[in-house]
């Protein structure tokens, strides 16, 4: 929805739709896009994060990819990466990372199983390829956090638009 924004504009193109969704919803998933390293994404990245300022995050990460897409931008370790994320989201509202998805399109499933354990000894969260193996253990993490509340302050905000 946002691609067609002006940038000027995302975050609270992200806001209204999260607060029109909100009302009556237990879970609003929002999307990311791009990366918050990325210098053709992150302005995208940063205006859905402060625009629909989450309770939680879960960080979607490709651990075979070392650098940016079409750029010689050296991915940081995971853990800064989601120090990164929490410190961008928490200077609105705070927002921690309660897990990793991990698109493993180009690993087998004994490499993806690896490397979810890997990932979770590094951080301390639940990973897993949610597409091989399904995304349970997000939604366990998400649920253990609490989530899934209706948030008075956001149906409030919403009301008065």
């Amino acid at each position: 929805v946002v691609d067609r924004v002006i940038a000027d504009f995302i975050a609270g193109a992200a806001e209204t739709i999260v607060l029109d969704n909100a009302p009556g919803q237990d879970f609003v998933f929002v999307e990311g896009q791009g990366s918050l390293l990325h210098p053709g994404y992150s302005g995208v990245t940063l205006g859905l994060l402060h625009g629909s300022q989450p309770d939680a995050m879960v960080l979607v990460h490709q651990p075979t990819r070392l650098r940016t897409l079409n750029d010689e931008i050296e991915i940081m370790p995971l853990p800064d990466w989601i120090e990164l994320h929490e410190r961008m989201a928490g200077y609105l509202k705070p927002a921690p990372v309660v897990g990793v998805a991990i698109n493993g399109y180009d690993l087998d499933d004994s490499a993806a199983r690896e490397w979810a354990e890997r990932i979770t000894a590094d951080t301390g969260l639940p990973a897993v390829d949610p597409v091989k193996f399904g995304a349970e253990p997000l939604v366990e993490a998400i649920l253990a956090g609490g989530l899934g509340k209706p948030r008075p302050s956001a149906v409030a905000r919403g009301a008065g638009r």
